[in-house]
């Protein structure tokens, strides 16, 4: 069972600030916010303007529903790949990939940066995958709300970088 997203976030800087924050490694490494159990790789997989980023954190599930805190097998890490190509015409167009080894779901998704009034918007859609029997559907409902915070927390993150903050 799939169910589909659309989040966007708005950005009150330029795409072409938004687009330099966003292939920084700088940037990426602020999104873990110090966690100890987080992790970063940062790759060009083509060339200059682009990258791969892969974040790898552990979720502390004391703040989870029973039902998923029942499914899980072992701590729940869960990774994040964020891939970005080159800024061309005002638009930059990337994927979002995620999962978890210690939970059946997976996210896909298609992301592009553009401008929109003066500043830049990033929008992410795609699908949530949840694989378990029966309580499959509650908990795509879930990783939907963390989606729609990871965007709405990269939205802020940039804002928050490019403003100096």
């Amino acid at each position: 069972m799939s169910k589909e997203f659309s989040f966007s976030a708005d950005i009150d800087h330029s795409v072409e600030q938004v687009h330099a924050a966003l292939i920084s490694e700088e940037y990426w490494k602020g999104r873990l916010g110090g966690s100890p159990t987080g992790s970063v790789e940062i790759a060009s997989p083509q060339g200059p303007g682009t990258v791969r980023v892969t974040l790898t954190d552990e979720t502390d599930i004391s703040g989870l529903p029973a039902v998923v805190r029942g499914i899980l097998r072992g701590p729940l890490v869960m990774e994040r790949t964020d891939e970005w190509g080159p800024l061309d015409g005002g638009v930059a167009r990337g994927t979002l990939t995620g999962g978890s080894s210690s939970f059946p779901v997976t996210i896909e998704g298609r992301s592009e940066l553009r401008d929109r009034d003066g500043g830049a918007v990033l929008e992410v859609r795609g699908q949530v995958t949840v694989k378990v029997p029966v309580v499959g559907g509650q908990v795509e409902g879930l990783v939907l709300q963390m989606v729609e915070a990871i965007v709405s927390g990269d939205g802020a993150a940039l804002n928050a970088q490019l403003a100096g903050n």
